[in-house]
């Protein structure tokens, strides 16, 4: 891992503009888009995901799920959507990771193209690699695969979710007012753990990942994510992560955004659950929705507070949450 780290430091052989980076190899990429050859694979890949979600309805519906490497977004998507899950498309650029490395592995640029000297000369002295460590390599391509289906996710009215870091504010910002302009209504979900918190799973999804494949496993291995690239998500404003201020401008700027929340572990949350021998589940921190005339943000407990009647509180036992989420 120590290797992997090294090397992923900017102007190394990991680095996403690498020499052996995807999109500059001339043969797929130039002037910054995919040659003809290139491009039929995207239109295969971009097909391939669609495909997999047969079930996507186009209400125009969007969750962007933000948050940091290892926060636990999956978890928590999960516990919104629940059986809901089939029903939007999840654009997420890890998963054209994985399909990019794949599809190297099995055209053989894997080894002809993808991987390094440096990686080379490592497992000539029998270090062992596996493709997802080269993932930095793939991710300008992943993003501009990820960017092409919301494109077109968008313009179909597809539910999707939106799964991304969300580091960048102006970013941010603008996907909210293409949202708006599409005729969208946005849920915001923000996913949040202390740094060293995001750093041990992000070691610990790796090591696993690393074991399984050297016990005949997943073959692509585990993705690791850059100390620097972590780190700098970190460095927000006011104490704040990256994600989370542009998550809250998101919300508050944008009248398309419906419903806002926050979810948080904390470090001793965490370790309590690892005590106990369960999973730290993320708490709820703050939950927002878009009401009124002027489209203001308050808490959802107020608005849940007047659409509740005693009687269908009675009979239901809960409050109309799934109503307000879907």
């Amino acid at each position: 891992m120590e290797t992997v780290r090294e090397l992923s430091k900017p102007g190394q052989a990991l680095a996403p503009n690498a020499p052996t980076a995807t999109t500059n190899n001339p043969a797929w990429w130039i002037d910054g888009e995919p040659t003809p050859s290139r491009l039929r694979l995207h239109t295969r890949l971009l097909q391939e995901t669609r495909d997999a979600a047969p079930d996507v309805e186009q209400q125009r519906r969007a969750i962007v799920l933000a948050g940091p490497p290892g926060a636990g977004k999956s978890t928590v998507l999960e516990h919104v959507l629940g059986e809901y899950r089939g029903k939007y498309l999840v654009i997420d650029a890890d998963e054209f990771k994985r399909s990019l490395l794949s599809e190297a592995q099995a055209d053989g640029s894997y080894d002809q193209w993808l991987v390094p000297d440096a990686i080379r000369e490592r497992e000539a002295e029998r270090e062992r690699f596996y493709p997802l460590e080269l993932a930095s390599l793939v991710h300008e391509e992943s993003s501009h695969l990820a960017k092409s289906l919301r494109t077109d996710a968008i313009a179909a009215g597809d539910n999707i979710v939106i799964d991304t870091v969300l580091s960048n504010e102006s970013d941010a910002l603008a996907l909210g007012q293409r949202l708006h302009a599409a005729g969208y209504d946005v849920r915001v979900i923000d996913v949040e753990v202390p740094y060293e918190l995001s750093e041990e799973r992000i070691r610990a999804r790796w090591e696993y990942a690393y074991t399984a494949a050297l016990d005949g496993g997943d073959s692509l291995g585990g993705r690791w994510v850059p100390s620097e690239y972590a780190r700098d998500v970190f460095d927000g404003p006011g104490g704040r992560s990256k994600p989370e201020a542009a998550a809250r401008a998101l919300a508050e700027a944008t009248p398309a955004v419906s419903r806002y929340r926050v979810y948080r572990t904390t470090t001793e949350e965490a370790r309590k659950a690892e005590a106990e021998g369960r999973r730290a589940e993320p708490s709820l921190a703050v939950d927002m929705t878009r009401v009124g005339a002027e489209r203001t943000l308050v808490p959802t407990a107020s608005v849940q507070a007047l659409r509740r009647t005693p009687s269908r509180g009675a009979r239901q036992g809960r409050t109309d949450d799934a109503t307000l989420e879907r």
